[in-house]
């Protein structure tokens, strides 16, 4: 499908500038609709493994692009906060699928940490709410995103103040009246709740995952853009983090902050034990999200 650093994907040409990022399985490139002009970001998921003799990891690996695929296509009229597919296509040896493009709020953090300040609260505040708001229309629909993280959200718009959603890849449903399930964890040491990780054996075990970890990760979020470092940031390596978590039963501390809406709902949503934590409706009806000030 490639040629000289361009691709066809179902009749439309783009050109291919960059990669940007990378997955276990894939590559991220970004690239141009030669149409308009567009910047789009381009997945490719490549299907065959090492030694064309292991036809189990490329089943696995089919089943994953159409599992994020599928839950993309199937959340975009649910949810105006999921990253918008624009193009997708698969052969014998990749899928592909072509995405709005922008930067990633990591990005914006690590500016605001390299100069040595937080995001300014109204900022933060834009942010954090519509990163709320996503959340609760995954959840409201029985879907857990499962990898809640800066890394995970784009910024588009000319000034880059409108959140989408990306990378449903780890993302699951829950039945109705179901708020967890024993599920392999997977996720980033610095945003996985407490409730993910075994004391004993880290990540590795089958672990509780529900509706609570995507609102762990939420306030992590948020702390971060408050303070400009991380709760577990002091923490060097990921065992270190997970040793801790793994062992905690007090709440997290959170440091006073001028504004009390915003330290009340960080301490709500960091709480250790997952059933005291608020849901996603609870948390979009913060006086913090809604405005609505006590």
């Amino acid at each position: 499908m490639a040629s000289s650093r361009r691709m066809t994907i179902r009749g439309v040409h783009y050109r291919i500038e960059q990669q940007i990022g990378h997955g276990l399985h894939s590559l991220v490139y970004g690239g141009r609709d030669l149409r308009n002009g567009r910047p789009v970001a381009i997945k490719i998921i490549n299907f065959l493994h090492g030694s064309y003799s292991v036809k189990a990891d490329t089943e696995s690996r089919r089943q994953s692009y159409w599992k994020e695929l599928q839950m993309l296509l199937y959340l975009q009229p649910l949810n105006p906060y999921i990253i918008r597919v624009l193009n997708h296509d698969h052969n014998e040896r990749h899928g592909i699928i072509v995405m709005e493009r922008g930067e990633t709020l990591r990005d914006t953090l690590m500016d605001h940490v390299l100069s040595g300040k937080p995001l300014p609260p109204s900022q933060a505040h834009r942010f954090w709410s519509q990163m709320v708001e996503s959340i609760y229309y995954m959840h409201s629909i029985g879907i857990v995103h499962g990898d809640v993280k800066p890394e995970n959200f784009i910024q588009l718009g000319a000034d880059g103040s409108v959140l989408r959603l990306i990378d449903m890849g780890i993302s699951f449903h829950l039945p109705p009246n179901v708020t967890s399930r024993l599920k392999t964890a997977a996720g980033t040491p610095d945003y996985v709740s407490p409730e993910m990780v075994n004391s004993r054996i880290g990540m590795s075990s089958r672990s509780k995952t529900g509706y609570k970890a995507d609102i762990w990760a939420l306030g992590v979020i948020l702390f971060e853009m408050a303070f400009g470092y991380r709760p577990l940031q002091s923490l060097r390596s990921n065992e270190a983090k997970l040793n801790f978590l793994g062992k905690l039963r007090r709440d997290i501390t959170i440091p006073s902050h001028p504004d009390k809406q915003l330290r009340d709902v960080l301490k709500r949503c960091l709480r250790a034990n997952p059933r005291r934590r608020p849901n996603a409706e609870e948390v979009f009806n913060h006086p913090y999200v809604s405005g609505k000030r006590k």
